[in-house]
């Protein structure tokens, strides 16, 4: 292998096994383990026991009924791994290339092999443990510490292994970037045998949600329909904004009216609710918005902060340009609404290029 900790692996497979296959991790896989199942039986959960080793995690998972997989880029410790756990299914595998399915795991344990790989590929490698898990949990293991080394004191000269270091604060922020919640985090001390203790790590994944928006269509007494140019120079639009956490879309359409164009308005029904792809902060999201025909109850109209100018405009003379055909297409259903020519609300779901 040209990579000096997997060759060093191979060699000392046996004697690590030795070493290591029967110390108990007990606390960290009990708490995995209830976290992954929560009140149902075990055999109904798939774990990835990613750098498995010479198998000793997994025969845990194995003997508590779950489904398990173990992967490890060692030959010489999959060899170990079969040999003493056969009723696990073990892959050579790198970390780094993983191809299972999207989804196709509910928890991954990954007990002291992250700390392996080069810092750079620390966060590919916890995205593609994210890609594998639906809603599940990740374990992770890793020593505390900073920066990187090569290391030949624990099986002495001619056996380097890499190790990549981490603190609490850089541990939690790799996992939650890859859209994890951290759960729980025990961080433990150097002993006198170990320059670096352990950081242990359980993490959720995150629940990603589509962004939730609302638009005002207000129309005057002359069927004209209100406007807003857009500060930000992308042209002409109905207001609107996204849905804060403690608030309603009916809540938020007089809040984002009032601080758009500085009327009051009052909702009177719905239009509709429309569904969308929508690239926020460079990432693809779907975006549900709630429509909503307003009448105006008070104040004046006034640049703001988002707006540049406000008018009141017939629906066949619109502005231009208008900054979204979204836009365009709820204030049509409006309009046919109110003539009677549509039965409001509707529910419509735009693609790209539509």
């Amino acid at each position: 292998m040209d990579d000096p900790t997997i060759a060093t692996y191979d060699r000392i497979a046996v004697e690590f096994a030795r070493r290591n296959f029967d110390l108990t991790n007990g606390r960290y896989l009990d708490a995995f383990a209830r976290a992954v199942t929560g009140n149902a039986p075990a055999e109904r959960f798939r774990i990835l026991d990613a750098g498995c080793g010479p198998g000793r995690d997994s025969k845990w998972f194995r003997e508590r009924g779950f489904q398990v997989i173990g992967v490890d880029l060692s030959a010489g410790m999959l060899a170990e791994a079969r040999r003493r756990v056969p009723e696990v299914e073990f892959r050579q595998a790198d970390l780094r290339h993983l191809d299972f399915p999207d989804g196709h795991f509910d928890g991954v344990w990954c007990c002291a092999s992250l700390l392996h790989l080069p810092r750079h590929d620390v966060p590919a490698v916890l995205a593609s443990f994210r890609r594998l898990l639906d809603h599940g949990y990740l374990f992770i293991a890793v020593k505390a510490g900073q920066g990187e080394e090569i290391e030949e004191r624990t099986y002495g000269p001619g056996s380097p292994r890499h190790f990549t270091y981490f603190t609490r604060h850089e541990l939690e922020l790799y996992v939650e970037r890859a859209g994890f919640e951290v759960r729980e985090l025990w961080e433990g001390e150097p002993t006198p045998t170990a320059r670096h203790g352990w950081l242990n790590l359980l993490a959720q994944t995150a629940l990603r949600q589509p962004l939730l928006g609302a638009v005002a269509v207000v129309f005057d007494d002359k069927g004209r329909v209100l406007l807003s140019e857009r500060a930000d120079g992308r042209g002409w639009n109905l207001p609107a904004g996204f849905v804060d956490a403690l608030e309603g879309p009916d809540e938020t359409v007089v809040r984002e009216t009032r601080e758009e164009t500085g009327l009051d308005v009052e909702v009177e029904r719905l239009v509709g609710i429309y569904t969308r792809p929508y690239r926020y902060k460079g990432t693809d999201w779907r975006l549900i918005t709630h429509a909503f025909l307003c009448r105006a109850t008070g104040g004046a109209l006034a640049p703001t902060k988002e707006a540049l100018q406000h008018g009141w405009f017939s629906p066949d003379g619109l502005p231009s340009p208008m900054s979204s055909r979204h836009h365009v297409a709820i204030l049509n259903d409006a309009v046919q609404g109110r003539c009677g020519q549509l039965t409001l609300p509707v529910m419509r779901r735009i693609e790209r290029g539509r």
